[in-house]
């Protein structure tokens, strides 16, 4: 069997499985729900794909560059003959969701698969543009303060790309209040996502979760449609516990050189005063009011 036809034999198979997405605010726990996910015989969750906020405007790019060189041809070579047909949306938004699914051909041989799932934080602003490809895919939205989102956020910069971080943002509370809006804007289009199609969107608290893993766990395996079983969900927890990421490390000792800095909740009172707490409640209003963190 050729390459083309066995991969494409593959994606067929993939595609008939529950899609999903995962995204949220930088840092507001995203890769820990995919952790735990991941962790479930039946579940594929990967992280981070970018497919829609990065590969998908590429891809975008070159079909239409592409399109304008052969309409060019077929008008200026061959205009007396039917010219190579175009690549319409329907193509592109199949390029897209080959793209998703490929690399899942062969992340998945060990599993009964059941559920696939991305995540990359950014999918929160398009998760739109996903569902026009998977029209029948579920979400996930991830929340957390804002505030504890900009000071992890923060750690993480340093941590990862610390020369741009210091020239950008002299001090946390600079980044703190660019990262407010952000936060609010990301957390409005989501909201707004969730609005037009509640039955396909679930808001995942990471308070929630950090406080019930095991209770909100299942709550999501409901969600999906997938077996939420006591001692699946009990393996997943194990799987995904922040003293085995964090090699042993206790939850809330703090680590700034570790992915999984801190897993607490409330942390930001420990690094933004109140003028800086002041100032990200006034950027990211109304957003912490209406979800209960003022």
């Amino acid at each position: 069997m050729s390459v083309f036809h066995r991969l494409h034999a593959q994606i067929g198979t993939l595609a008939t499985a529950r899609i999903f997405f995962i995204g949220g605010a930088m840092k507001s726990g995203t890769t820990w729900l995919q952790l735990l996910l991941n962790a479930h015989p039946e579940i594929a969750c990967k992280g981070e794909g970018h497919i829609a906020n990065h590969l998908a405007p590429l891809l975008a790019q070159s079909v239409d560059r592409h399109n304008q060189k052969i309409a060019h041809k077929n008008k200026d070579v061959f205009n007396e003959i039917d010219g190579f047909p175009l690549y319409d949306r329907d193509d592109l938004a199949y390029l897209i969701g080959a793209a998703l699914l490929l690399p899942f051909a062969s992340a998945t041989a060990n599993k009964n698969l059941r559920a696939i799932g991305e995540k990359t934080p950014d999918n929160i602003r398009h998760f739109d543009l996903l569902r026009t490809i998977f029209p029948n895919a579920r979400f996930l939205q991830v929340i957390r303060d804002g505030r504890d989102c900009a000071v992890s956020a923060w750690f993480h910069n340093l941590r990862a790309t610390p020369e741009w971080t210091l020239s950008t943002y002299p001090a946390l509370s600079d980044y703190a209040a660019v990262f407010a809006q952000e936060w609010a804007t990301d957390i409005a289009q989501a909201q707004a996502f969730a609005a037009s199609c509640p039955a396909a969107c679930l808001t995942v608290r990471y308070e929630s979760v950090l406080y019930d893993t095991a209770g909100v766990l299942r709550g999501i395996l409901e969600f999906l449609g997938l077996d939420a079983a006591t001692d699946i969900i009990a393996q997943c927890c194990e799987a995904a516990r922040f003293e085995r990421l964090s090699d042993g490390r206790a939850r809330g000792t703090e680590d700034t050189a570790s992915f999984f800095r801190s897993g607490t909740s409330g942390n930001w009172r420990a690094h933004l005063d109140e003028a800086a707490n002041r100032a990200f409640i006034a950027a990211a209003s109304p957003w912490l009011e209406v979800l209960g963190y003022v």
